[in-house]
């Protein structure tokens, strides 16, 4: 069986120079023989002092660093891809540990020349004394990864996460890179394995291809990510028609009646009064300090409310433009209209 002889590490990053330190220094105690691999820092605009801590630091491996102006994540992996050298290519972002183990594992995973992208496990350590929002965010996150660590489980577009991914690197140029049309946060991922999945890629999890996310977001930071994936959302939704029924867009009415009018109050209310969205973020961080049995719940909610938030904003772009989609029902109308 052919085992890959080499691999690329690529660290798309921005403003966040201690994790990069972080895992460069993980990436220093791979039980992989360090000339078996080379790390590329992708830095994105980013004057944080990254360049030069890359520049300085004493990597056993090949290191460098790439820098471009901020263009968003999608592109960031994108130059580091075009400068990768090695046969495999890790996708692995800034805030990642990486165990020992973790190229090794992927390495393994593509014995064999198959037509694969493995998504590594991503846990989120989190314990009592978490903040709340990371508490929220790393409980639904571990869980995805218990789903998908499942015999048997078959992995699809919504499974998808590329912050500890590996492909072949002549996989990856065949089925094309990260559309660089995503900008902001949300549903690069998402794009990218519809293609490999409609291009024959099968898409597996490997547990034993470990790296420990540091999740530092608040409430605030969540919100903001929220926001993104609605407007990316509608970006995937007009690129690729087919799948917005097995996206939240296409669900909106799926929802109970009781989550629909809170929606529906809190974004009429938005139009209204420019300053809602902060309220509703300062409402949280309270509500987070107290921490009632409920919690996960009014997260939920709240953060469903900055999701449509986003598309709202998308769509009343569209409008400004003259663009199509215009509306929520035309977007809908969309994906109907492929299926």
């Amino acid at each position: 069986m052919t085992i890959p002889s080499s691999i690329s590490v690529i660290i798309p990053t921005y403003g966040r120079c201690v994790q990069v330190q972080r895992a460069l220094e993980a990436l220093a105690r791979q039980t992989l023989a360090p000339d078996r691999y080379e790390v590329i820092v992708s830095i994105d605009g980013s004057v944080d002092g990254t360049r030069e801590m890359v520049a300085h630091f004493p990597a056993p491996y090949t290191l460098r660093a790439i820098w471009q102006p901020n263009r968003g994540r999608a592109a960031a992996c994108n130059a580091g891809i075009r400068l990768a050298t090695g046969e495999v290519l890790v996708i692995l972002d800034d805030d990642m540990t990486p165990r020992p183990g973790l190229l090794v594992a992927h390495q393994q995973a593509h014995a064999g020349g198959s037509r694969r992208g493995v998504v590594g496990a991503v846990p989120i350590p989190i314990d009592p004394s978490s903040p709340p929002a990371a508490q929220y965010y790393g409980q639904k996150f571990n869980c995805h990864l218990e789903k998908l660590a499942q015999p048997g489980y078959h992995m699809g577009v919504k499974d998808f996460v590329s912050n500890n991914f590996s492909i072949r690197r002549d996989l990856l140029l065949e089925v094309g890179l990260f559309d660089e049309d995503f900008k902001i946060y949300g549903h690069e991922d998402s794009e990218l394995a519809l293609r490999l999945l409609r291009a024959g890629v099968q898409l597996v999890y490997s547990p034993e291809a470990v790296a420990e996310q540091a999740y530092t977001k608040d409430v605030a930071a969540l919100a903001r990510d929220h926001i993104a994936k609605g407007r990316t959302a509608v970006l995937f939704a007009i690129k690729h028609p087919s799948v917005i029924p097995d996206l939240r867009l296409g669900q909106y009415r799926r929802d109970s009646w009781k989550r629909r009018c809170l929606r529906i109050a809190l974004l009429g209310l938005s139009r209204l009064w420019a300053r809602m969205p902060e309220h509703v973020i300062l409402v949280m961080m309270w509500v987070g300090r107290r921490r009632p049995a409920r919690l996960p719940l009014y997260y939920a909610l709240a953060l469903d409310y900055f999701y449509w938030l986003g598309v709202q904003a998308a769509l009343r772009e569209n409008r400004a433009a003259g663009r199509k989609p215009a509306s929520l029902a035309e977007l809908v109308g969309l994906g109907a209209s492929q299926a």
